[in-house]
C-alpha cells in the first residue's frame, strides 16, 4: 500500500495490502490467459516513445511492488511491467525514496538534478529523447514512458547511467536496489544517527513537550534508613544507625540525616542538614544552599562547614571540549561512581589491584567532583571523596560567580568566607580570581586568588593559580594518540604558610598513561613520579602499573619505589590475577613481594559466587611477615525493600562478625502507593506517569476518562516500575533538579486506533517526591474511498493520485495520501473533528483533468476505538 501515513495503519494496513496483492496477481494471470487466447479484452496505452514520432501501442500492467534497499528498509513503488518482460520505474518516486535531488520541468517533460556528487549532474528529457549523466549521454527509443503525468524509465537504464541496479522478482513482486555508491538516504540516516548521539551527549534533543518544575511550600517525600552492627567475639560490640528524611520546603530541597554510633559521644557533627534551591532559568542567582556546604577551598579544612552559598552557575552539565583523567586506587573489584555537580556521569569497576581510571569530560563553569564506592558484597563507603578540579573553562563572554560564608564545626567555631569569579575571555582563555578568608589562620587570614586556564587545543590544557601567601600552582595536561595522556603538575609553597599544614616547599609530579590493545588483549600502562622537596631533604616516589585484560582474565602488576635523597630505594611489587568463570564464579589471587628483602610479604586468594540478587565470597589471606592467617566469609543479598550483608572473619583465634541493612521509603507516588527500595532515596526524585485516554482532546485527565495500561517506556538512567494493580508508571532514583527525556511509542498501545498525543517529554524532576505527569492518549479515526478515471462512459480505479486532507475550521493541511493502483485511498491517524478532502489541484492541472466533486466533507466523532468514514470517492475526467 503506497500511503504516506506517518502513524501507520497496523493490522488494517496488512489486510489491505494482502487484498491488493491478490487482486494484482489475479489480474496479471487473467491478462496473460486472455492474450494467449486472443480474446476480447485488451488493455492498450497510448505512450510517447522516445525515438519515434508516432505513438506506439503495447501491452503493459501497472503494479505496485516492494522496493528493498539493503541497510535501510522496504518501500512501495509504482512500476509498469510489459508483455516483453520489461520493467519501467517511476523516476520521481524512486529518486524521492532514495533522496536523490531532482527538479521536474515546468511542462512535466523532463527531470534533472545531480547523482552522487554535485559535479555529476543528470537530465532526463522526454522531448529531446536524451538521457545525460555527467559527461555520458545516450539516446534511447523505448526507454522512457510518460503515463498519466508520471515519468517512467526502463530499469536497465538506471544501472547503465546512474549506477543503480534494479533486480525484479515477479513472483514476490519485489525490486532489490543496489548501488555502486553510498545512497543519499543511507548517508542521511548515518549522519542523523551521529547527530542524535552528539545531541544526547550535549543534552539536546528534539522534544514534543515539557513538564516544568512545580513548587510547593511543603511536600514530604523520602525516608532513608541504615542499620549496621559489628561484634568482636569475647570483646566489644559497636552499632551504627542512620536515619534520613527528605522533603520539599519553601520551594527548595530540604534534607536531614542523623548518624548515631553507640561507641562515640553524640555531637552536632553527626547531624547533617541542607536546604537547596535551584532555578536554572534565573539570571542573577541560579542556586542557593544553606546548611552543610561543600566547597573547593585553598586552605585545608577537615571539619564540616555550616553556612550559605549562592551562585549564578546552573546545576546542569554544560560540556566543553577536552578531557582530563582521574587515576586512583580503592579496593579490588569495587564499583566507583563519578558525580559531576551531583549528577552521575560515569561508573567503572576497579581491577584486580583496585586501580580505577576515569576519563572526565571538562565542563563549563563551577564543577564539583565526587566519588562513591560500592563493594561487591554490598559495602558502601559513607564518605564521599570530593576532588578539587584544577580546571575552570567558561564560554566566551560569560561571567560566573560564587559567594559563600559559614562557621567551621570545630571547637572554636572559626569563620570562613569565599568569593570567586570566572570569565571567558574567548574560547581559548578563561581568567578567574577571588578571595578566601579563614580565621583559624593566625597570620594572613585573607588569601587573594588569581587563576587562568588556556586551552589552545581540545587535547591540551594549561592552567595556573596563584594564592597570595600560600602557593603557586601550574598543571599541563596533554592527550596524545587516542586516549594516552601526559600530565605535569608543579606547586611551590610559600615557606612558613599555615593554610595547608604538613606541606613541602615544592611538589613535582609527572604522570603518563598509555592504553593499548592487540586483538583480544587490551590493557593500560601507567607511570608516575612524585618529588617532594622539604627544607632538609627530598622525598621521591615512583609507580609503574600495567593492567592486562584477556577474555575472562584480568592481570595487574604494580611496582612501587620510594627513597629519600640518594638512599637505596625501597621497592615492592603487587601482583593480582582475576579470572571470571562461567555461571557467576570469580577467582582472585594476589601477592605482595618485597624486592629489597627478596621475599613474599602477603598472599591472598578469594573465591566469589554470584547468585541472583547477591554474592557469596570466601577469602583467605596469609601475612608471611607476621605469620598470621585470616579467613573471611561474606554474604550479600538484595531484597526488594532492603540491601543486606553478613560477614564473618577469623584472624589468629579472634572471630569478628558484622551485619548490615539499608533501604528507603518514597511517598506521594499516587493511589496511596509507598515505594520501598534497597537504595537510598533522600535528595533524589521520581516520576508518576498517568497514561489516559483523552476523549475530548484537551490534554487534561477529566472525570470519566479511563487510564490506559502500557508496558514499555524509555528513559535513560533508571528503571520503570510496572504494577498489575494500577496503570500508573513510576520511575524512581532520579537526580533532582535535572531534566529527563521520556519517550513513548504508539506500538506499545493495545488498540490500533490509539496514539500518544506527545511522544517525547522533557520532565524536570522535583526533589524528594514523585512528580505526577499526565500522558494523554487520543483515539484517531480513519477515512477511505476510491479515485476513479471516467472515460467513454466507463470508470475504473486509477493509482498515484495525490489526495489531501484539511481541517475545516482553518483549512490547514493535516495529511495526504496516494491512491493505490486500483484507485483505493486510505488514511488512518486523524483526531476527531471536521475535515475537507480534495484531490491535489497541482496534479490535476498537470494531467489536464478535473475532479467530481471538487471536494468532500466528513466528520470524525469522538470514540474510544476511533471513528471510521468511508465512501470518500472522486471521479476524474478530462477538461
Amino acid at each position: 500500500m503506497n500511503t504516506h501515513n506517518g502513524t501507520g495503519s497496523g493490522n488494517n494496513y496488512h489486510i489491505l495490502k494482502a487484498r491488493v496483492g491478490f487482486v494484482v496477481l489475479l489480474k496479471v494471470l487473467l491478462t496473460l490467459v486472455i492474450l494467449g487466447l486472443c480474446t476480447a479484452y485488451e488493455v492498450k496505452a497510448q505512450v510517447n516513445v522516445v525515438g519515434e514520432k508516432a505513438d506506439t501501442s503495447f501491452h503493459y500492467d501497472e503494479i505496485n511492488v516492494t522496493l528493498m534497499i539493503e541497510g535501510y528498509g522496504n518501500f512501495n513503488l509504482d512500476v509498469i511491467y510489459t508483455e516483453n518482460n520489461h520493467l519501467y520505474v517511476n523516476v520521481e518516486e524512486l529518486f524521492k525514496t532514495i533522496s536523490v535531488p531532482y527538479i521536474a520541468g515546468n511542462k512535466g517533460d523532463s527531470i534533472g538534478g545531480f547523482i552522487e556528487l554535485e559535479s555529476k549532474p543528470y537530465l532526463i528529457n522526454y522531448q529531446t529523447k536524451q538521457i545525460r549523466v555527467g559527461d555520458k549521454q545516450i539516446t534511447s527509443g523505448k526507454a522512457l514512458i510518460k503515463e498519466m503525468g508520471a515519468l517512467f524509465m526502463e530499469s536497465t537504464i538506471f544501472g547503465e547511467m546512474f549506477g543503480l541496479t534494479l533486480t525484479f522478482n515477479y513472483r514476490a513482486l519485489a525490486v532489490v536496489l543496489k548501488s555502486n555508491f553510498e545512497l543519499p538516504v543511507i548517508k542521511n540516516m548515518r549522519l542523523e544517527k551521529l547527530r542524535n548521539s552528539i545531541s544526547k551527549l550535549k543534552g539536546s534533543i528534539t522534544i514534543d513537550t515539557t513538564a516544568a518544575r512545580k513548587y510547593h511550600i511543603f511536600r514530604f517525600g523520602m525516608v532513608d534508613w541504615v542499620i549496621a552492627s559489628n561484634q568482636i567475639w569475647q570483646g566489644l560490640t559497636s552499632n551504627h544507625f542512620s536515619f534520613g528524611v527528605g522533603s520539599e520546603l519553601l520551594f527548595g530541597e530540604a534534607d536531614l540525616v542523623v548518624n548515631y554510633y553507640d561507641r562515640q559521644k553524640f555531637d552536632n557533627r553527626q547531624v547533617q542538614y541542607q536546604w537547596r534551591w535551584v532555578d536554572n532559568d534565573k539570571k542573577i542567582v541560579k542556586q542557593a544552599q544553606v546548611g552543610n556546604i561543600s566547597l573547593q577551598t585553598t586552605a585545608f579544612i577537615n571539619v564540616p562547614i555550616i553556612g550559605a552559598v549562592i551562585r549564578n552557575a546552573p546545576s546542569t552539565i554544560r560540556k566543553a571540549t577536552g578531557y582530563y583523567t582521574i587515576r586512583e586506587i580503592t579496593e579490588p573489584n569495587w564499583t566507583v561512581e563519578l558525580y559531576i555537580n551531583n549528577i552521575l556521569m560515569d561508573f567503572t569497576k576497579a581491577d584486580a589491584s583496585g586501580l580505577y581510571i576515569f576519563k572526565v569530560p571538562i565542563v563549563y563553569g563551577y564543577t564539583t567532583l565526587k566519588l562513591k564506592f560500592y563493594g561487591p558484597m554490598g559495602e558502601e563507603r559513607t564518605e564521599e571523596r570530593t576532588l578539587n578540579v584544577p580546571y575552570t573553562i567558561m564560554p566566551a563572554k560569560e561571567f560566573e560567580y560564587s559567594l559563600a560564608a559559614g562557621l567551621l564545626q570545630d571547637n572554636k567555631l572559626n569563620r570562613f568566607g569565599k568569593a570567586d569569579f570566572n570569565y571567558g575571555v574567548n574560547r581559548f582563555l578563561t581568567i578567574g580570581g577571588g578571595v578566601e578568608y579563614l580565621t583559624s589562620i593566625k597570620k594572613n587570614a585573607v588569601i587573594p586568588l588569581v587563576k587562568m586556564t588556556i586551552q589552545p587545543l581540545s587535547r591540551l590544557l594549561i592552567t595556573g593559580e596563584y594564592a597570595h601567601g600560600v602557593k603557586s600552582h601550574g598543571v599541563i595536561n596533554y592527550y596524545f594518540m587516542k586516549s594516552a595522556f601526559l600530565e605535569v603538575d608543579y606547586t611551590k609553597y610559600v615557606e612558613g604558610q599555615a593554610a595547608i599544614p604538613f606541606k613541602s616547599l615544592e611538589e613535582r609530579t609527572a604522570k603518563l598513561s598509555v592504553p593499548f590493545g592487540i586483538k583480544k588483549l587490551s590493557g593500560n600502562a601507567n607511570l608516575d613520579f612524585t618529588q617532594l622537596v622539604y627544607k632538609g631533604f627530598t622525598y621521591n616516589q615512583g609507580n609503574a602499573v600495567i593492567s592486562l585484560y584477556y577474555r575472562q582474565f584480568s592481570l595487574n602488576s604494580s611496582t612501587h619505589l620510594n627513597w629519600i635523597d640518594r638512599e637505596t630505594p625501597y621497592v615492592f611489587t603487587d601482583l593480582s590475577l582475576s579470572y571470571r568463570l562461567q555461571s557467576g564464579y570469580n577467582m582472585l589471587v594476589s601477592s605482595q613481594y618485597n624486592l629489597n628483602a627478596a621475599r613474599i610479604i602477603t598472599g591472598k586468594a578469594e573465591f566469589e559466587k554470584r547468585i541472583p540478587n547477591g554474592y557469596i565470597t570466601a577469602t583467605y589471606e596469609r601475612n608471611f611477615a607476621y605469620k598470621s592467617n585470616s579467613i573471611t566469609l561474606s554474604f550479600k543479598y538484595d531484597l526488594n525493600f532492603a540491601r543486606t550483608n553478613i560477614t564473618a572473619s577469623f584472624n589468629n583465634g579472634k572471630i569478628t562478625t558484622s551485619q548490615g541493612l539499608q533501604g528507603s521509603l518514597a511517598f506521594a507516588g499516587g493511589k496511596h502507593y509507598i515505594h520501598a527500595s534497597n537504595t537510598l532515596s533522600v535528595n533524589k526524585g521520581g516520576l508518576s506517569l498517568y497514561p489516559f485516554l483523552d476523549l475530548n482532546n484537551n490534554g487534561i485527565m477529566d472525570a470519566g476518562e479511563q487510564m490506559v495500561k502500557i508496558s514499555s517506556v524509555k528513559i535513560m538512567g533508571s528503571n520503570v516500575i510496572f504494577r498489575e494493580k494500577d496503570s500508573t508508571l513510576r520511575i524512581s532514583d532520579l537526580i533532582a533538579f535535572t531534566n529527563y527525556i521520556v519517550e513513548f511509542s504508539d506500538n506499545d498501545l493495545d488498540n490500533i486506533a490509539w496514539r500518544f498525543k506527545k511522544k517525547i517529554y522533557s520532565i524536570h524532576v522535583d526533589p524528594n517526591q514523585f512528580k505526577r505527569v499526565d500522558i494523554p492518549i487520543i483515539a484517531v479515526g480513519e477515512v477511505s474511498g476510491m479515485i476513479y478515471l471516467g472515460k467513454n462512459n466507463l470508470i475504473k480505479g486509477i493509482g498515484r493520485i495525490l489526495v489531501k486532507i484539511y481541517r475545516k475550521n482553518n483549512n490547514a493541511l493535516v495529511a495526504e495520501t496516494l491512491s493505490e493502483s486500483d484507485g483505493y485511498i486510505y488514511y488512518m491517524g486523524l483526531s476527531p473533528g471536521d475535515y475537507i478532502v480534495r484531490v491535489d489541484e497541482g496534479q490535476l492541472g498537470n494531467l489536464g483533468m478535473t475532479a467530481d466533486p471538487p471536494l468532500r466533507e466528513f466528520t470524525l466523532k469522538q470514540s474510544p476505538d476511533g471513528d471510521m468514514v468511508g465512501n470518500i470517492d472522486f471521479v476524474l475526467s478530462g477538461k
